[in-house]
């Protein structure tokens, strides 16, 4: 039988941080600092408690979706690389989910929630940045990512491949074509 967990209050204590900040890094919120989740982590991994990134990892392997983040500014280009993605998705079984978000803005926090509760196989990104917070996550949680830049001529199938691979777990762009 494993050790009895630690009330939140005294992990937030040993941590140096809020017990609201522990109660993010459970819950795998993207808003806290990268060194802080690791602090906060560790002492959660010596109190007893359970930690997602395994769970993580497993839903993104079982996952049998794509996340697909598109600027809504994008030209025709990226309606041809969407219909492309659905077309290659499809082979293998599985589905693209689409976030739209408005040009020069960043993708939204809630978008990053979301994907970690229902678990993806990989992230696109159509003409889109993702914040330092977000690259973090999606590094931790070594879920693959690539950047397209508009008017970008890698072949859709490249794309698919370099997340069903699994690699890169972080934001790998593919301007050259």
């Amino acid at each position: 039988m494993s050790a009895p967990r630690r009330k939140l209050a005294v992990v937030a204590r040993e941590a140096g941080v809020s017990i609201s900040t522990v109660s993010k890094v459970l819950r795998a919120y993207p808003d806290v600092a990268p060194a802080t989740r690791t602090r906060v982590r560790e002492v959660l991994r010596r109190a007893g408690y359970p930690l997602d990134s395994d769970a993580a990892g497993n839903r993104r392997e079982e996952s049998e979706l794509v996340d697909v983040v598109v600027a809504s500014q994008s030209s025709g280009w990226a309606g041809d690389v969407l219909a492309g993605l659905a077309d290659a998705a499809r082979k293998p079984g599985l589905a693209l989910v689409v976030t739209t978000v408005n040009g020069g803005e960043p993708v939204p926090r809630l978008w990053l929630e979301r994907l970690f509760a229902r678990g993806t196989r990989g992230v696109i990104g159509l003409d889109v940045e993702f914040t330092d917070t977000q690259v973090a996550y999606l590094a931790a949680y070594n879920i693959p990512s690539v950047l397209l830049p508009a008017d970008s001529s890698t072949p859709v199938s490249e794309v698919l491949t370099t997340i069903l691979d699994g690699t890169p777990p972080y934001p790998h762009s593919m301007a050259a074509g």
